[in-house]
This record gives C-alpha cells, structure tokens and sequence, in this order.
C-alpha cells in the first residue's frame, strides 16, 4: 500500500526532471555549430519511470492501529503482511475480531503507537491499547506486533495475541459472568409484590454426554421433566463450545426432587439460582410484570451487560422498569482458556455490584381492591397522588396471574394470556386509547376562561338540540325530553350541557382553530407521560395534521373526533387540575434499598410541565367539577349523597363507532378542599359514566380513606336545571 502522497509528490518531481532535462538538451542545441550527422543505430530508448518511495513501516503501523479504533477489521486485514493473510481468510480474521468485542463486551478500543524500530526489511512495533467495556471497566495492555517489507510494501505479521497479548497459539478468551441475587419489589409499606424463591436451572455439558455415551439417554429423560421436545433441547446447545454448561430450563425444587436420577445422568448438571414469586397474583400482573427468559434479541442488545442464554428478564411492569436495581450491576472475570478450555490467565476481573429492592408506590390492599372493583368489566382504574404524581394504584382487566410465567406447569394458562383475543396482557390502563367524552370538557372550560374570551358566567340557550354547524347535534339531556334552558359556561361543565361546549367549540375555532388543540397538548395529551411503562401517545385532533372545519372544534371540545387518550393520561391532568397546575411524570418507584450496604435512594417527584392556566381559571374549574359531585344538578351528584368525604370529578359518556355501547368514563380527585388522590375510571363500552363509572369512583374512595362500604344510591330522573337569568344588557 503506497501513500498518495508520497507518489503524487515524486510524480511531480519527475515530471519537473524530466522538463529541465528538455530545456537542457535545447539550449545545447542552439549553441552547436556542428553540421548533424547521421544518427547511429542505437537500441530503442526505453521509457523513463518515476521511482516510487516506499510507505514508511510507522504510517503502515498506524494505519493498522487506526482501522482497529474504529472496528474497520477489513482495513486492519488489508494491512497485514501478504504471508499472514495466507494463514487467515479475511472472513476468518473478521469474525475472530468480532467475537472478542462481544466475549470481553468492549465498546471502544484505544490504540496508541508508541515506538517503532526498523532494522532493514523487518520491523517492530510497540503499542499500548486501552480497551473500554460495558461489564469489566477499562483494561489496559502494553503490546507488540512485527512487520516485513515485501515488494516494496510494509505488511502486519498477525497473530491472535495482537487481540489481547494472552491469546498465545490457540487460546481462546471467555467471560465467566458474576450476578447477585435478583432484589425484591415491595409496596409503598412493605408487602411483597415481586419476591426470590429458590429454583434449579437444569444445564447440559455437551462434550461430557458425548464422552460418556449418554446424549441420547439424556435427551429423552429431560424430554418430560422439561416439557420440551428433544429437538428443541438439543437446538440450545448445537454449535455452543461442547466443554461449556448450557442452560436449558429452570424449574421448581420440588419437581428437581422428584427427578433426581434423571437429573444425575452424566452430562447434566443443575444448579440452584433464584426465581420469582408474585404474592398479589392476577390483582398486580400489569403493575408487578413478570420475568422471562431472555430471547436472541434482546441478548443482542443486553449480552455487554452481562446477560447470557437461558437468563431471566425483567419483561414487563415493575420487574422490567426497575431491571437495573433488582437485577445488580454484573461483575466477571475475564479469562483466556487453551485449547483443552483449562484457564491460563486471568486477562481483567470486576467484581458484582449488590442488587437493590425495590419499594414501590402501589398500595396492596388497595391495588387489591381496585381489581375486586372491575371484576367481569373490561376496563381499568388509576389511582394517582396528586401532590407527587405516585401511582397507588392501577388495573387494568382482563388481568393476569405472573406465576403463570414462572411456574412450568401452568404454560396452557400461560398461552392463553398471550394468545386470547381478549388481549389480556394488554394494559388499558396505560396503552389502551379511547375518546373520553365529556371528561374533556374539564380542558375546554379552562381554555375558554383563560384564552376564549369567556367568563364563568357567560350564557348560553340549551333547547336540547343545537343547530350552529348547519346540522343538528343533541345535548344528553333531550333524550329525557328536558333541556337546559339558559346556562351559564361553569354550569354547563356541572350539567355537562352539550350545547354549552358545541358552542364554546366553535367560538375558540373563529378565535383560533388551534387554540383548543394546543391546550390539550399542554394538559399532557398527544404525548407519553414517561411512567417507564409500555404506553401510547393517543392522539389530539389538530388543525395541521388533518382537514379542518368548524364542526371539527365543536366534536374536540366534547372529547369525540379523533381523540385518543390513555386513562393514565386522563388521571395526569386531572391531578394537574386538583393540585394548582403541576403535571406531574406518573411515578411507580418510591426508593430503592441496598439491604446488603445499608444505603436508600429517594426517587423524586419530576414535572412534565405546568398547566397553561391561571390560579383563578382553574379555581373556576375545580369549583364546577365540585359541583358534579355536589350540587343537585351535577350529573353525578347521586352518587354522593350523604358520602362523607367531598370531592369534585367530571362523568363522561365517550361514544364509539360501529354499534356498541359508549365508553363510561369518570375522572376526579378528594377531597375537594385538600385534594390527594386523583382518580380515573374507564369502563369499556360500559354505557352512561354517571351510571357505570361514578359509583367505582366512590367506591374507591371508601377504600382509600377506609370508609365504611355503604350502596351506591340509584339514579331517578334528571332533575331539571336551575333558572339562570338572562344577562343583563
């Protein structure tokens, strides 16, 4: 390999020799007197050439050096000596480079030249490396390379210990994992949601079965111990190094106990690890997750962290959101293995971090509670602490039972969860997306006092049915053959006037079609709220993503059109609402604990953002939504009759396409005068949100400040409004 411009430079000087040399040649034959003679036979002239200048044996070193800091292994094999590339193909040397990044989980190498010594065709190199990795910190290494000059060309004499200097001859290198025990998930006071319980993870050794004779003896006794087919068995360690322990299944004490024999057959061994146990069962599957065995994929992405075949993961919820407290940060002892796999030498070494426990936000027994509350209901409830943003609580059923998920025995219920078309491991609660109806009105009365121009007491005529777009739209109340009359804009969000927000839609689309649009952004939807869970963005109506027209603001104003919003979302804002504007990120994690070291880590409440919304605009609002719950004409107010704690909420009726029962939705926060829960309930295609979704709401407030259950009123006619007097001219 030349260096361009070295051969661009000599190029130019030859031509510039070659130019004087003509020059030359003409002023000797101007200054001749001499009569020309006949030319002699002479052999031809041969073409002159430019000598090239050969690469220096440092710019090759540094080449080599430079291709490996940024994982170029094809330019690192080009710049080996021709004689070592007939030793290794190229794919060879590629793939070796490749496999120890990932055994010794390097990140970045560093080398450095750091003295050459030529002695005519031979050379040699010294560099130093720093090696960065995900698992064992920084190793740094002092080494040495050769180099020959053939043709005119410096080439890299290649040999694996330029990996790492203790890769002589056919050493190979291994990372030997260390790991602590995974930590427990508690409650906010301590109870168990997610705790370790001893197991066995049943390995094979290949090249011990083999030796011994009892491949096909073992296959057969595991086939029914594990539950696989012998297929599958064997698929886990074809092509794995037959001298290492591969595990397969991990199963119960009991179940190894009762297997022993099998289980001492040559060629198996087992080993004790820990498992899990979820003491709350269905009642916590969506809060609590469950773990897994970790897939080819995510070991792509996890195996620099430490994680190998046949581990358990983190999956979902809680084991998934706090994986890198409870699972403890990975030490391992990186080694180098001959070819009979005995250690010859520790290459670098890091010890285990302690995993941690987790204390969550949840509240058992009423997490419990919520999930007695939506039994046969295809819905979900959240419980958020409007001073923090802390989850207390929330379900979402169908549910799930996690044990199913470490308990070999139950893979029927198992499938069932993942294949039912009731999407049971869906969580509604935080990735399900519904239109919430009249819930919505909370965000348009708020926009309409602070940017539309409205007061609290600005009128408007309800007749029941609204004619302002050119078509007719009901008000709820005409189906009971009643309307409104003259109602005031803090009315309408207690009655829940259709009319009211029909029309208030349209006023803010003449203002601004986009001023509602943006108000719900601010208010947290349209966007994930960070709970660190699966969720969904949903999505807000908007003017610039979709046509717009008049009739547009008026469904966005009543929650309808295109809206999709998670019931986390819902109870986010609501406590926004309740607390004076902040919107809080969803929190599930209260502290962290290092039983081991004696330390605690708090995790802090964090802001998504403040509500665009005056003290006074969003007292308007709480008042009203008291008002839903407490005044005679709110439109959950039976529900409350006599309750003893107040509170202020908003029921919404979300229709849906097709011919199905609109969503019930009710959404509110207690007590009104100190407020510190929010709430939201969303019962699928549930009916009336006064009639369906309400009565939850009470009932958990019973359970959270430890009422005595009493039944929920029924609901008589709606009561008509109150008069409200034109307004003065």
């Amino acid at each position: 390999m030349f260096d361009q411009s070295l051969f661009s430079l000599s190029r130019r000087a030859f031509l510039r020799i070659a130019a004087l040399s003509s020059a030359v040649l003409a002023l000797d034959a101007c200054g001749t007197e001499e009569p020309p003679r006949e030319a002699p036979d002479l052999p031809p002239i041969q073409q002159a050439t430019a000598t090239l200048s050969p690469q220096a044996a440092d710019v090759t070193a540094r080449i080599f050096l430079d291709a490996w800091s940024r994982n170029n292994f094809p330019g690192m094999y080009a710049a080996l000596a021709p004689a070592a590339q007939t030793r290794i193909a190229q794919s060879d040397f590629v793939a070796r480079y490749n496999a120890v990044m990932r055994e010794a989980t390097i990140t970045k190498i560093l080398p450095t030249l750091t003295n050459i010594v030529q002695e005519g065709a031979t050379a040699t190199a010294q560099f130093h490396v720093k090696y960065e990795t995900a698992l064992l910190g920084d190793i740094e290494q002092d080494n040495v390379f050769s180099m020959v000059r053939e043709g005119g060309k410096w080439g890299i004499v290649w040999s694996p210990r330029l990996l790492f200097k203790e890769l002589e001859g056919n050493n190979r290198v291994k990372l030997y994992i260390t790991k602590s025990t995974r930590g427990n998930i508690y409650d906010a006071q301590g109870e168990p949601i997610a705790i370790g319980v001893k197991a066995i993870v049943v390995n094979v050794w290949p090249a011990e079965m083999r030796r011994q004779g009892t491949e096909p003896q073992v296959l057969a006794s595991l086939e029914p111990i594990l539950g696989m087919s012998q297929e599958d068995i064997r698929a886990r360690y074809v092509g794995q190094n037959a001298e290492w322990k591969i595990p397969i299944q991990t199963i119960s004490q009991d179940l190894a106990q009762l297997n022993a024999a099998s289980l001492s057959l040559p060629g198996v061994v087992v080993e004790e690890v820990d498992a899990r146990q979820y003491p709350l069962g269905a009642a916590a599957g969506h809060i609590a997750g469950y773990v897994g065995q970790i897939t080819a994929q995510e070991l792509d992405d996890h195996y620099a962290q430490g994680y190998r075949e046949g581990e358990n993961f983190g999956r979902a919820g809680l084991e998934q959101l706090g994986e890198k407290y409870v699972s403890g940060g990975r030490g391992g002892r990186l080694v180098a293995l001959n070819a009979e796999g005995a250690q010859v030498r520790v290459i670098a070494e890091r010890a285990t971090s302690q995993s941690s426990s987790i204390y969550s936000t949840i509240d058992s027994s009423l997490q419990t509670r919520l999930a007695a509350l939506l039994e046969g209901k295809h819905g979900s409830i959240v419980v958020m602490d409007v001073r923090n943003g802390n989850i207390l609580g929330m379900y979402s059923n169908p549910g799930f039972d996690p044990n199913a998920f470490v308990d070999r025995e139950r893979s029927a219920e198992r499938a069932n969860y993942l294949t039912s078309p009731q999407n049971i491991m869906f969580n509604r609660a935080t990735q399900g997306l519904y239109p919430h109806g009249s819930v919505q009105k909370i965000i348009t009365t708020a926009a309409a006092i602070e940017r539309g121009g409205l007061s609290p007491n600005s009128t408007f005529r309800c007749n029941g049915i609204w004619n302002g777009i050119g078509y007719p739209k009901a008000c709820w109340i005409n189906a009971y053959g009643k309307t409104h009359g003259n109602i005031t804009l803090k009315n309408g969000l207690v009655q829940s006037c259709g009319v009211v927000y029909y029309e208030t839609g349209l006023l803010l689309h003449a203002r601004d079609p986009m001023l509602l649009t943006d108000f719900c952004y601010a208010f947290g939807l349209g966007s994930k709220t960070g709970i660190g869970l699966e969720e969904s963005a949903g999505n807000v109506p908007d003017p610039t993503k979709q046509e717009w027209q008049p009739t547009d603001s008026t469904d966005t104003a009543v929650g309808q059109d295109t809206f999709q919003v998670s019931p986390l979302q819902v109870v986010d804002f609501v406590a926004a609402v309740a607390n004076g504007g902040t919107l809080w990120r969803p929190n599930l994690i209260a502290r962290v604990e290092d039983f081991v070291n004696g330390t605690s880590e708090t995790i802090t409440a964090q802001k998504r953002g403040d509500l665009p919304v005056s003290a006074d605009a969003l007292q308007i609002v709480r008042e009203a939504m008291h008002g839903v719950t407490a005044s005679p004409e709110g439109t959950a107010a039976f529900n409350f009759d006599k309750f003893p704690v107040s509170s202020a909420g908003k029921t919404g009726t979300a229709q849906v396409p097709g011919n199905h029962d609109p969503h019930a939705w009710f959404a509110g926060f207690a007590p009104y005068e100190n407020p510190q829960i929010a709430v939201v309930v969303m019962i699928e295609n549930g009916g009336e949100g006064s009639k369906v979704a309400a009565p939850l709401f009470r009932k958990v407030l019973e359970q959270y400040f430890d009422i005595k259950p009493t039944p929920t009123p029924a609901r008589g006619t709606p009561q008509g409004p109150t008069p409200t007097p034109p307004p003065s001219e």
